[in-house]
């Protein structure tokens, strides 16, 4: 990831700070609808990201509804030398999410004010990525046995098939729904009709390469940070360890939003500090909203509501 992508992703989750570069910005401004007739609960939170063309998180916002329902303006300064990807939406405690769908911005000098864009539930894609059809962004998430689709306010699961080549999946409810994929192509057929030019978009650099070690949790160092781990596997599964039990659940990320659902865990009796530190984890873990990666240095940042409360380091 460039060192100014790195910058900016910094700048933006740190409320109060201005960045210094020079690199030319412009205003997105919209509003976020909720497709679902439902009082929002009081934790809600509104999510705004931005992500580069290969979904590479640079830029986003969170902030509080505070009671308050939809629909929920918004505003960001991103890029305006760069081809970007934009989703927006609504998370509540309890790994609620409602997003809309990924919109390809166009670079450009002048400020972009979007019509209101609409956020649906989504369901669990784990790290979703995404597919280009043409002019069209398709969600794509591959689970421990299934694969998820977005595509037109509809979530679709495919199920494997039989290939004499690549890897074929299949809606089992509706056979005209399949997705072909073969090394980075892909040949995505809706209810029969094709859609042109598929390729999978995939970031350079991602939460899944690798073992991090926490080195700190909110402002508390960790103990015996080489004895901890974090681990994100592609398919929507994590582990964690603290240096004593074992954590086991599921995560899902959507360019720079991730969140955790309910975790499970092993029940051995730790040693003094290692079980507070292990009940630290897991009073913060349900809070995360996003996370800043820097891959040059190997460091990841899980933030809530934009302030870092999760450090860890490859």
């Amino acid at each position: 990831m460039p060192r100014l992508a790195i910058a900016l992703i910094f700048l933006a989750l740190m409320p109060g700070l201005a960045t210094a570069s020079e690199a030319p910005m412009r205003s997105i401004t919209g509003q976020i609808m909720v497709l679902e007739r439902m009082a929002l609960p009081d934790d809600t939170v509104v999510i705004v990201d931005v992500t580069s063309a290969t979904d590479t998180p640079i830029t986003g916002l969170r902030r509080m509804t505070d009671g308050a329902q939809s629909p929920f303006d918004f505003a960001l300064d991103v890029p305006a030398d760069q081809a970007l990807v934009l989703r927006t939406g609504l998370r509540a405690m309890g790994d609620m999410v409602w997003l809309s769908e990924p919109l390809a911005i166009a670079p450009g000098d002048s400020d972009v004010e979007l019509a209101p864009l609409r956020a649906a539930a989504v369901p669990q894609m784990g790290f979703a990525g995404l597919m280009s059809c043409g002019n069209q962004l398709v969600e794509i998430g591959f689970l421990p046995d299934t694969l998820r689709i977005r595509l037109n306010e509809q979530a679709m699961t495919l199920q494997p098939q039989p290939a004499a080549s690549g890897a074929l999946y299949a809606d089992p409810d509706n056979p005209a729904t399949t997705l072909h994929l073969k090394e980075d192509s892909a040949l995505l057929r809706i209810d029969g009709a094709e859609l042109s030019e598929c390729a999978l978009i995939l970031p350079d650099y991602d939460i899944t390469q690798g073992v991090w070690n926490i080195s700190a949790i909110e402002d508390t160092p960790a103990l015996f940070p080489s004895r901890t781990e974090l681990v994100f596997f592609p398919d929507g599964r994590m582990t964690a360890s603290m240096g004593c039990n074992r954590l086991i659940g599921g995560y899902r990320r959507h360019g720079g939003f991730l969140s955790f659902g309910r975790l499970a865990s092993t029940r051995m009796a730790c040693p003094d500090g290692m079980g507070e530190q292990e009940q630290r984890f897991g009073a913060v873990l349900p809070k995360v909203d996003g996370y800043v990666l820097d891959a040059d240095a190997g460091r990841l940042i899980l933030t809530a509501q934009g302030q870092p409360i999760l450090r860890a380091r490859r």
